[in-house]
This record gives structure tokens, sequence and C-alpha cells, in this order.
């Protein structure tokens, strides 16, 4: 028995020594194999960039991994190294001193520019360590991440041809790139709309950024990511346009449509108005011979544009009825850039004041009231109150990081708390000198350190660390040895408080306030998580406002809203518009994709049609539900 003990254990070495013959290429060994020596390994990772070590503590059970680093190593030739470390053996010391634990067969550390990364953390394959490896600071790849299982991942146009020849179901596809911003935040609601279909139909994603899927990019017609394209019986039939929500996507799924054909809408100079639509050629001609001239130069795309432009049209009417003196004009800066150039026009609408040709200064009026009463009287407007000093400009105690100061900064560093914020944010504002006195009680204490990153200029370190609204605080220890959100409150005892025994701090968030309660008129339908799916089944067309309590645009709009509701009830649309208090309904919110207050969006049978971003007046309420209500028997 024991002959055959020795026998067995000999043929495991000799196995392990063939293996790593097998990895010898061009003379070198692909492997670093069992180094002992601390200096050899300080060498190696001072003379390598890359370099992932498998620290092990039992041969036998760690064969397995070996085996595969020997092949991910061959594939990684020129861009990474790969190490062994036996801590059974003479490298005993090392292993201790590194604090390595012995219990485990084996451990997996990464070393990225002389410093450790992060413990290997994905699945013990050759595909997956490759991927790590060609990219040990990225993402993990979607097909490898477990919440999109239900996710088909398809890898390459072969294998995406014989899918939709033998696949029967109903398919979507979403083509998209690693890299992608858009794309990134749409995937976990696809998702999770995947294991919402998965016995109905398919969600597939192919990752087009790959040089092998080049070729789908101009067969697919994919100018932009992500883009989703709805397949049946093997053959593309249109691609999706809606939401970018799981309920959307599931809700298409269901009930595929072709996207509307876009009518092209008519240029605003084509349109019938009072404005003077102006260009290079009639510029300077009208102006010499006006002596009032209001000028907005717009983008036919720009938003605030749009919302301007009926306005605009409005009060030139209003002028001419009442006969005000004076002109207002326009100009399409992406149709005439010499003279948005000539007067540094940067953003849109920028709007311009002009006497006999010559320009006398900017106004910002938006609003036809108001443009009325400037033409009545055109005075210059008082110069605007000097810029905020920007944070870090100011004399306190809190560390500005960027992202090239962050991570070795907070390497360093045993206690960190990060403000992740915006300049403009209210809640910031408020938070800000709060936390600037915090960290001034502990500037004599080398432990701890307060953090700020400003998210409009550092915006790649804020989606790293997964940074969705303002302010957002974490603390971190040692970078990434411990990193939890901070969800206290926000005065400066709180940060002490917490600060000063991160570990023991409770951190939860201080008690809400007690919002006023709303009071709903019987001719609106209140909903929650209860009631929610069978009020909008009961009931044909629903108008729902998704609010909350405290939000003061809620406020505002919820007298217009009630209004319309009670006279569309007298006029015979009954329960056709709802509302969802989404601080008491959470699970609401987030299955809609509630991000802001008010969010209306209008229902029928029970699946989401359209969301409503009119004006929040009763006419334009009750227009929009009046339009779907007609056309209920064709939706």
């Amino acid at each position: 028995m024991t002959h055959l003990r020795v026998l067995v254990s000999f043929l495991l070495v000799i196995t392990f020594i063939s293996r790593v013959e097998l990895a010898k290429q061009n003379g070198k060994y692909l492997i670093v194999d069992n180094l002992n020596d601390p200096k050899d390994l300080k060498k190696l990772l001072r003379t390598k960039t890359n370099v992932l070590v498998c620290f092990y503590n039992s041969y036998k059970k760690s064969q397995g991994v070996l085996n595969t680093l020997n092949d991910v190593a061959k594939n990684i030739k020129g861009e990474g190294v790969i190490a062994t470390i036996n801590c059974s053996g003479e490298a005993k010391k090392l292993c201790k001193k590194l604090k390595i634990p012995g219990d485990e067969p084996f451990v997996l550390k990464h070393y990225k520019d002389g410093e450790f990364n992060k413990d290997y953390d994905r699945k013990h394959n050759e595909k997956s360590m490759t991927n790590f490896m060609r990219d040990p600071t990225g993402d993990l790849p979607w097909e490898e991440d477990d919440s999109a299982k239900d996710v088909i991942h398809i890898s390459d146009p072969n294998t995406l041809s014989k899918f939709l020849k033998r696949e029967p179901r109903p398919i979507m596809i979403m083509f998209y790139a690693p890299w992608c911003g858009y794309c990134k935040s749409l995937k976990p609601e696809y998702a999770q709309a995947a294991t919402d279909l998965k016995d109905h139909s398919i969600l597939a994603a192919v990752d087009v950024n790959r040089a092998e899927n080049a070729v789908l990019r101009t067969q697919y017609n994919i100018s932009g990511f992500p883009t989703l394209l709805y397949f049946a019986n093997g053959s593309m039939k249109y691609s999706y346009e809606g939401d970018n929500k799981r309920a959307a996507i599931v809700s298409f799924m269901h009930n595929p449509i072709a996207p509307q054909i876009k009518v092209q809408e008519p240029e605003w100079s084509e349109k019938d108005n009072e404005i003077v639509h102006l260009t290079s050629t009639s510029f300077d001609p009208v102006l010499k011979e006006e002596s009032s001239v209001l000028v907005m130069f717009y983008a036919p795309w720009c938003g605030h544009c749009k919302k301007m432009k009926p306005e605009y049209e409005k009060a030139a009417l209003q002028m001419k009825s009442e006969g005000i003196p004076g002109v207002l004009a326009a100009v399409d800066a992406t149709k005439e850039p010499s003279i948005a150039s000539k007067f540094n026009v940067k953003g849109y609408p920028t709007i311009l004041y002009f006497s006999y040709g010559d320009k006398m200064f900017d106004v910002n009026v938006r609003e036809a009231t108001k443009i009325i009463d400037f033409m009545r009287d055109p005075k210059e407007p008082p110069p605007p109150p000097p810029p905020e000093r920007p944070w870090s400009e100011e004399k306190n105690e809190v560390v500005h990081l960027t992202e090239e100061s962050f991570k070795p900064f907070l390497k360093k560093k045993k206690h960190v708390l990060v403000m992740f914020y915006a300049p403009w944010c209210g809640h910031c504002k408020r938070a800000k000198p709060e936390f600037s006195d915090a960290a001034a009680k502990f500037k004599d204490d080398p432990k701890v350190e307060f953090g700020a990153v400003d998210c409009t200029i550092e915006s790649a370190l804020c989606s790293a660390f997964e940074v969705k609204g303002y302010p957002t605080i974490k603390y971190f220890s040692y970078y990434n040895k411990e990193i939890k959100p901070y969800n206290g409150g926000r005065t400066r005892d709180d940060f002490v408080q917490f600060i000063s025994n991160p570990m023991a701090a409770s951190n939860t968030p201080p008690p809400t306030p007690k919002q006023e309660q709303w009071i709903l008129d019987p001719s609106i339908i209140k909903l929650d998580e209860k009631n929610f799916k069978d009020e909008l089944k009961r009931n044909n067309i629903v108008l729902v406002m998704f609010y909350a309590p405290w939000c003061g645009h809620c406020k505002r709009m919820k007298p217009d809203y009630m209004a319309a509701a009670k006279q569309l009830q007298s006029e015979g649309i009954e329960k056709c518009m709802a509302m969802v208090d989404c601080t008491e309904n959470p699970e609401l919110a987030e299955e809609y994709g509630i991000q802001g207050f008010p969010t209306i969006k209008l229902f029928k049978n029970g699946k989401f049609v359209t969301d409503y971003d009119g004006k929040r007046t009763i006419e334009d309420i009750k227009l929009f539900v009046k339009k779907y209500y007609r056309k209920k028997d064709e939706l």
C-alpha cells in the first residue's frame, strides 16, 4: 500500500512537470514556477506589470487550477505573467508574511504595476481567467455575470446564424459594446426581463466590439449602442425603440409591434408665425434697419429651444396685435454657424438684443409674458452673480481626489470617508460645510481622511463606484480592503461619530420627517403595490402619476392633476387617472424605473404604453388622456 502511494505521488509530480514543459515556448517558461524567495517575488512584480500569482497549500487539491493556469499562460503570452508559490514547501515563511490562509487549497492574487490589485474572484476556467488577465481592472464580462444567466450570449456571426435558424421562439438581441455607458445601465434591466420571459421568448446579446463581430455592424446597420433588434422565424423584423426598462421590454415581447414611422417635422422657418427667420444673407440688412430686435439662436434638436418656441411665437403674435414696437427674430445656428460663431454662441437657446445692427447685450427671457415685458422697455439685465468658488479651491481639510490620485491616496489610508458630489446639487451644498468641519476635527489624525470627488469632472471614477445620485458617500479602508456605503446623517456630528469607529457604526439613515398627507379626490385612483395591477387591468386607460409627498414639483402639479381628473369625470371619462406614493411603494418605483418626481405614465389594460412629458396644466393633461381614450380601440 505504501509503495502504491509513493507511485501515485510520483506520477502526479511527473504530470505536473510535463504540464510545465508544455507551457515552454521559445526556450522560455510561460509560468514562473514555485517562487520561494521574497526578493524574487519583489523582482518579478517590479519588472512585470500584470501578474497573477497562485499560492497553493495542497498540490493535489490545486492540480486542476494549476493545469488551467498553464493554458491561460499560453493565451496571454506577452500580455501578462502567471506565477505559482508552494506554501507547503520552502515558501512557507513567504506565505505567512503575506497572510495567505493555510486552510484553503489555493489562493489567487493579482498584482498590477508592482502593487497588489485584487484577489481573483471569477470562475476558475480558462476563458474567465484569460479574459481577466487581458483586462484585470475592467468589469466582469457580461457572459460571466450570474445575474445575467438567462441572457443567451452569442460569440460570433456563425453562432448567431445557427441560433436564428434553430430557435423557434421570438428573439430580441442586444448589440452592445462593453465600454458603452448606456449599455451598462440597460444590462440589469435586460437581464431581469430575460428571466421574466424565459418561458415565452429569448433575450440574447452580442458584443459587437469584438473584432470577429465587426461584420454584424454592417449586416444589421448598427451605428450606435445599444441597438436592440426583434427577430421572428429566423429573420429580423424591426428595431425596438421603447423604454430601456424591464417592464417595457417584457411588454413589447408579449405584444411586439413595429416602431411608428417618424414623420419629418417641418422646419420652424417653414411654419406660419410672426418670427423673422434670419440667414447669413439677410441677417445684417434686417438688423441694421431695426432699432429693437431680439434674436434667438437655436438648434432644431435642442429640448430647451423646443419648449421656448411656442412662447416666442405667442409673444410675437401679441406684440403685433398690441402694436408693441420691435422684432422677434431667430437663427438656426446649425445652418448658420458663421453667425453663431461671430457672436460667440456656445449653447442653445442663446438670446441676444440688437439695435441698428449692433449687439447690445445678452437676455435671459424664455416665457411669452417676460419676453413682452422686456420688449416694451428693453434694458440691460443686471450682471450675473460671480461664479461659485469650486470646493477644491476653498481652504479646508478635505482632500479633493482625481482619477489619478484616488487609488494611490486611499491605499495608504486606514479610514477614508469619500463624498461623490456635483457642484450644482443642493443636498451636496448643504452637506459640504458639515463634511469640511468633520474633516477639520481629524486633521491631526494620520489614520483618518475625508475625501471628495467632483463627478462632473471625474465621471469615469464615479461610474466605477456606481454613483447614481448626489451626494453618494462611501467608506474605504486601504482602498479595497473594506468598502461600504455611508447611509447616516449629514451633519458634522454624524460624520465624526461614524469615522471614529466605522466598524461599529450603525450607519442607518436618519429618521424621515413626517410628510404632509395627500388627501386624494374620489375621482383619482389611489394605487399601491397590492392593488396596482388589478386596478390598471380593471380600467382600460389609466394615467398614473408616480410622486413623493416631499417633492416640490409634485405639490405644484397636484391641484391641476386633480382638477383634470374631476373635469374628465364630469365629461363621462371616469377612473382614468391615478397616483402612486413612491415613498410607500418603492418596489413599484423600482419596477417602472422611476428616477425623478413626478413621473407620469399611461397604461392600457395594465400594460405600459407611453410616458407623459407635456405641460403640467389642466388642459394639456385632459387633451392627452382624451387622445388615448378615443384611440382605446386602436391600442
